[in-house]
C-alpha cells in the first residue's frame, strides 16, 4: 500500500523521477467507507515483508525520507502551476492594452514580473522538455534531481544513505531558496500588479 503522489503538473516532462510517495509502515490501519450516509470502518494489518533484513527503525527512515521528498516536490509543482497563472494572465493583460504608451509603466511592470518568474521557473524545471527525447538534449533541474532521488530511494527496503541525505539536504536547500523568491514576488509584486491595474483606466473586454 502507498501514500498519495505527490502534486503533478500537466504535460511536465521528467527523466527517471518518482513522484510516489512512500510505502505504508507494517502496522494496523483502519480503513472506513461510506456510502448513503451509512459508515463502516474495519481494521487491517500490514505485515513486514518476511524477506526484508530491515529494521522497523530503518523502515521509518525511509519512510520519512520519502514523504519529505514528495511534499517538496508537492510544493515546487504547486508553485510551478502559479507561475504559469501568473505568466498567462500578465499576456491576457498587456493584448487587452491597446493605448501601449499610456499604460507603458503598467506595462513595463508586468514585463518585469514575468521575467522575472520565468528566470525561477527554469530553475525548478527544465522548461525545454516537451517529449519524453528531450531530457536527453537538456540537463535537468532541480525538481528532477530530487524526483530521481526519490526513485532511488524508495528501490528495496533500506534506510537513505548518508549520500541520499546530503544531497536532499543541498538540493532542497536551493529549491527553497528559488522558492523563497517566488513566494516573495506573488506576495509582493503581483499584489502591487493588482492594485496598479485597478487604478488604471484599463477597459478588459473592448468590442472593435
Amino acid at each position: 500500500m502507498m501514500y498519495a503522489d505527490a502534486e503533478k503538473v500537466k504535460g511536465m516532462i521528467l527523466w527517471w523521477a518518482s513522484l510516489s510517495g512512500p510505502k505504508a509502515l507494517p502496522g494496523t490501519y483502519t480503513v472506513e467507507l461510506t456510502k448513503n450516509k451509512v459508515a463502516k470502518s474495519q481494521e487491517f494489518t500490514i505485515l513486514k515483508d518476511p524477506r526484508s533484513e530491515a529494521s522497523n527503525e530503518e523502515l521509518q527512515a525511509q519512510f520519512d525520507f520519502i514523504l519529505e521528498v514528495r511534499d517538496k516536490m508537492t510544493e515546487i509543482h504547486k508553485a510551478l502551476r502559479n507561475v504559469k497563472k501568473v505568466k498567462t494572465q500578465i499576456k491576457q493583460l498587456k493584448e487587452s492594452i491597446t493605448d501601449k504608451e499610456k499604460h507603458k509603466e503598467l506595462l513595463d511592470f508586468a514585463s518585469k514580473i514575468s521575467k522575472e518568474v520565468t528566470v525561477i521557473e527554469k530553475n525548478l524545471y527544465q522548461t525545454k522538455s516537451k517529449s519524453n527525447q528531450d531530457p536527453l538534449n537538456f540537463p535537468i533541474r532541480l525538481n528532477n534531481k530530487l524526483g530521481h532521488l526519490n526513485s532511488l530511494s524508495s528501490i528495496g527496503n533500506f534506510k537513505p544513505t548518508d549520500q541520499a541525505i546530503t544531497f536532499k539536504n543541498e538540493i532542497t536547500k536551493q529549491i527553497d531558496k528559488e522558492l523563497a523568491d517566488l513566494y516573495k514576488i506573488f506576495n509582493t509584486d503581483v499584489k502591487e500588479l493588482n492594485k496598479k491595474v485597478k487604478e488604471s483606466t484599463v477597459d478588459l473586454i473592448q468590442l472593435d
